[in-house]
C-alpha cells in the first residue's frame, strides 16, 4: 500500500511551493521550508558554478524512476545526456517531516534499481548527509553519512551544504 502511495504522491499536481508526500498510510501535501529550498538552490548553484559541462533539474519527473516517474530535488547529469536515471550522474533529496520515509527508505530502492550511481540526502533537521553510491539491484552497496557541516563532493563539485 505504501508503495502505491508514494507512485500516487509523485503523480499529484500541486500548487508551486508545495510537495506531495506519502507518510504512512496517507498523503500529506505541505509548503517546502526556506531551509529546503536553500539546500536545493545552493547545491545547484554549485554545480552550474564549478562544472559547466553538466546540468541540473529539480523537480523533474525522471523516467527510470519507477511507474510514475520521481522528481527529485535535484538532478544531475552530463549537459547532453537524455533525462533518464540511467544516464543520470547523481540525484539528491532534502528531507522534510513529510518525506522521511519516502527519501530514506523508498527513494533509496527506486534510485538504485534505475541505476542512478551516486544518491544524496540532506536532513537538515538531524543535520546530517547521507551519501549512497554503487548501486546493486535494489539498494546501494555503500553508504556515508557525516554531519552537514562537512562538505561533500557530488559529480565532482564540492558543496557546503550548512552555510
Amino acid at each position: 500500500m505504501h508503495n502505491e502511495l508514494v507512485e500516487l504522491a509523485a503523480e499529484m499536481e500541486v500548487p508551486e511551493g508545495f510537495r506531495a508526500d506519502a507518510k504512512g498510510e496517507v498523503i500529506v501535501v505541505s509548503p517546502q521550508r526556506s531551509e529546503h529550498w536553500r539546500i536545493i538552490s545552493d547545491i545547484d548553484f554549485r554545480i552550474r558554478l564549478n562544472a559547466p559541462s553538466l546540468r541540473t533539474t529539480s523537480d523533474v519527473k525522471i523516467p527510470g524512476t519507477g511507474e510514475r516517474a520521481k522528481a527529485p530535488d535535484v538532478g544531475i547529469f552530463h549537459r547532453n545526456a537524455e533525462l533518464h536515471a540511467s544516464k543520470a550522474l547523481a540525484f539528491v533529496e532534502v528531507v522534510a517531516d513529510s518525506s522521511r520515509e519516502t527519501d530514506y527508505v523508498d527513494k533509496t530502492s527506486i534510485y538504485a534499481t534505475g541505476g542512478v550511481p551516486v544518491y544524496l540526502i540532506v536532513d537538515p533537521d538531524r543535520e546530517l548527509w547521507t551519501l549512497h553510491t554503487t548501486p546493486t539491484e535494489n539498494r546501494y552497496r555503500n553508504t556515508t553519512t557525516n554531519p552537514i557541516n562537512v562538505p561533500i563532493e557530488i559529480a565532482g563539485v564540492s558543496v557546503e551544504l550548512n552555510n
